[in-house]
């Protein structure tokens, strides 16, 4: 087997895929979890990118920064949730707070998109719920004094006898407050705003802004929904999701208010195309109802939404949870219009918001690396094999040399695993950046595709990616067979993509 000469290190380096992050796992027990290394101060420096999805199982995402934290609220179901997190990578495995549980009535069930706005010096978070109907769903509006609560109830909108969804608040520079939300009529599904005298009280009667009239709205179901307001330098931006959520082509759009009469609609100029959108080669899909939050150091402004994927590259999940949320940086072009950019594929690495402090270290050591799909197996070099180009798969855990691994953080945020009876390193055959490449041990030599990222995950589980093509490590065929053979494939969160390391 031919391996690599200096001109295939040049070449590989173009396709490498840069950076890693890590944050310890949440809820297990000592003797299994890897723990975040006590001289993580020493080493030359913490992981400062990532890799979408963020937060997996979780839909209608809504992000700020405030006092040190990440505030992170998606819907949940039967009460209002978040998790917060010093890193945005530590959202990944930050414990699920619960900020809100309803009381029996009509606001009891099917609570949906939570928002949460700094309003005159108080958090308010605005949500939808209705009584077990979903023709029933109307807004209500907490209050608090801490972005994760805790929160009393303060008013329901009124927004008449209709079906109203997704409230959002868009504050003007001048100060004044309107409410925007979605309802759903005899004709789809539209959006409307309505001016506000306070954070809980809707003040006038309410106008329609927008509906279902392009074709890229009317995918599934005729719907424009979840608006959300985006303000810079003075220029008004409302964005909004178009679509049904539950098809591949749930998508983001956006209004600008060009005039100067807010609750007009020929005061707003619609895009008449998507500005946010599926990215089949990223497979990525569904890609709709976002908020936007600021870096750490307030200098920059990224998206949070949701989205589908599959190791296909077909849709999977419709609006459930089987949705995950993701991240991606704004930027603006000459005239000072954001730029969305495209949806990133799992195996593409993102720096970090600026002002990010990074991701934990795991601790160097000794592991099992154990498929979550059948953690009765261990990751396994064949026949213990100490030969080069020896094939790595998985087998009984039995607690062989040949089934441990040594981790060691590289200080570029990539590890090296080094199995305990060779010292040959996990490696992705021919230095391959496609899919379905072997996984191979080979004397190490520092290539990338002898370099892995370790991403937490909840319940003590990672995703361990090649820096080669980003591809993740995998069980060939999602087997749970003993002699399974292991590859690595674009990361879509199957169990036979998470790894539980234990510490021997």
């Amino acid at each position: 087997m031919a391996r690599r000469g200096g001109l295939l290190l040049s070449a590989l380096a173009a396709v490498a895929v840069l950076g890693t992050t890590l944050q310890g796992p949440v809820a297990v027990s000592a003797a299994s979890a890897p723990a975040p290394s006590s001289a993580a101060q020493d080493l030359p420096a913490r992981p400062n990118t990532l890799r979408n999805p963020l937060r997996e199982n979780a839909a209608d995402p809504w992000m700020v920064y405030e006092n040190g934290n990440y505030h992170l609220l998606y819907t949940h179901g039967d009460r209002l949730v978040g998790a917060s997190a010093a890193s945005v990578t530590g959202l990944s495995t930050a414990p699920q707070q619960t900020l809100w549980t309803p009381p029996p009535g009509e606001a009891c069930c099917n609570l949906w998109a939570p928002e949460i706005h700094k309003l005159n010096g108080k958090w308010y978070l605005y949500y939808t719920a209705d009584d077990g109907h979903d023709g029933n769903h109307r807004m209500f509006v907490l209050e608090s004094d801490q972005p994760m609560g805790p929160y009393v109830f303060k008013a329901k909108l009124d927004t008449g006898p209709f079906h109203s969804i997704d409230g959002t608040v868009l504050k003007l520079p001048d100060g004044r407050l309107f409410q925007v939300w979605s309802s759903g009529r005899h004709d789809g599904q539209h959006l409307y705003i309505a001016p506000m005298s306070d954070p809980w009280t809707i003040s006038g009667p309410p106008v329609l802004l927008a509906k279902a009239d392009q074709p890229w709205e009317r995918h599934g179901r005729l719907v424009v929904e979840g608006p959300v307001a985006l303000i810079k330098n003075g220029r008004v931006f409302l964005y909004y999701s178009g679509s049904a959520c539950e098809t591949p082509d749930y998508a983001l759009g956006v209004l600008e208010l060009t005039g100067s009469d807010v609750l007009s609609p020929s005061s707003w100029t619609e895009s008449p195309t998507a500005q946010f959108r599926r990215n089949d080669a990223g497979w990525v899909f569904g890609t709709g109802h976002n908020g936007f939050f600021t870096s750490p150091d307030g200098t920059e402004t990224w998206i949070v939404y949701h989205g589908v994927t599959s190791s296909s590259g077909a849709v999977v999940g419709s609006c459930s949870a089987g949705r995950s949320i993701r991240i991606g940086k704004v930027t603006f072009d000459a005239t000072g219009r954001p730029q969305l950019g495209e949806p990133k594929a799992a195996w593409q690495s993102i720096s970090l918001p600026s002002g990010d402090p990074g991701a934990d270290i795991v601790a160097d050591g000794t592991y099992k690396l154990l498929p979550r799909n059948n953690p009765a197996n261990a990751l396994d070099v064949i026949g213990c094999s100490t030969q080069d180009a020896a094939n790595v798969r998985l087998w009984l855990d039995v607690g062989s040399p040949c089934q441990k691994w040594k981790v060691e953080y590289l200080g570029d945020g990539s590890y090296k695993l080094l199995a305990s009876h060779s010292g040959k390193a996990l490696d992705v055959a021919g230095c391959s950046a496609e899919n379905n490449a072997d996984v191979i041990q080979w004397p190490y030599w520092g290539g990338d595709c002898q370099k892995w990222y370790l991403d937490a995950l909840p319940d003590g589980h990672y995703k361990i990616t090649s820096k080669v093509g980003g591809k993740a490590l995998d069980v060939s065929a999602c087997s749970t067979a003993h002699g399974a053979d292991v590859r690595v494939w674009p990361y879509w969160g199957g169990f036979c993509q998470q790894w539980k390391l234990v510490r021997v």
